[in-house]
C-alpha cells in the first residue's frame, strides 16, 4: 500500500527521469483517490479532445490497464517504481450565455423555460422556437425549389415528428427511408 512518503519519492524519481512516454505535466498531486494514496498530474496545456488522445496514446499503450473517461474525466493509470500514478485530462465545458430576449421577436428566454436555438457558433444570435420554425417556413417557400427529377428535399420539421419534403410535404421519420412514411404528400 502507497503512502504519501512512497508517493513522494517516486514522484522525485519520476521527475529525475522523466520517461519518453510520459506526456508534459502541468502540475503534480499526491492525493486520495477511492481510498487508496495515488501520484496524479493533469495533462499540460488546454489541448484540444484529439491532440489530448494523441498525447496520452503512448502512455495507455505502455500501461496495459484500461483507461477511464465518465465523458468529462478521461484518467491515465501508470506504475512507476511500484506506486499508483495517473495523469488526467478534463475536457473544457462550453458554456455560452442565455439572452434576456429573443434576437428577433420579444419572447423572453432566459430562466423562464422557454425554448431556444443559437443560429451558429460562438456569439451567434440566439432565437425562439417559433421565430426558427417562421424562418423554416420562408426558408421552403422562397429559397428551397426541388430539382425536378423527382428528388426530396427534406429537412427536419419538429422534434419527434420527422422529416417534411419542402415540395410535396410529405413527412418521413427516416428521410432516406420510404418505409418510414407517417403522411402522405399534402394535395392542392
Amino acid at each position: 500500500m502507497s503512502t504519501p512518503s512512497t508517493l513522494a519519492a517516486a514522484l522525485a524519481s519520476l521527475l529525475d527521469t522523466a520517461p519518453s512516454w510520459l506526456p508534459q505535466v502541468d502540475h503534480w498531486e499526491i492525493a486520495e483517490d477511492t481510498d487508496t494514496w495515488i501520484l496524479s498530474g493533469q495533462l499540460a496545456g488546454d489541448p484540444r479532445e484529439a491532440k489530448a488522445f494523441w498525447l496520452l496514446a503512448p502512455m495507455m499503450e505502455r500501461s496495459g490497464i484500461t483507461h477511464s473517461d465518465d465523458g468529462r474525466l478521461v484518467k491515465v493509470p501508470f506504475t512507476w517504481d511500484g506506486v499508483a500514478g495517473q495523469v488526467w485530462y478534463l475536457r473544457p465545458v462550453e458554456r455560452w450565455v442565455v439572452p434576456e430576449r429573443c434576437a428577433t421577436c420579444p419572447t423572453l428566454l432566459a430562466d423562464v423555460g422557454n425554448q431556444f436555438v443559437r443560429l451558429g457558433g460562438h456569439g451567434a444570435p440566439v432565437i425562439c422556437v417559433p421565430c426558427r420554425d417562421r424562418m423554416h417556413e420562408r426558408w421552403i417557400v422562397t429559397a428551397c425549389p426541388v430539382p425536378e427529377a423527382g428528388d426530396h428535399n427534406w429537412w427536419y420539421s419538429l422534434p419527434h415528428k420527422g422529416w417534411q419534403c419542402t415540395e410535396c410535404r410529405m413527412v418521413r421519420m427516416d428521410p432516406s427511408d420510404s418505409k418510414t412514411m407517417v403522411r402522405p404528400a399534402v394535395t392542392a
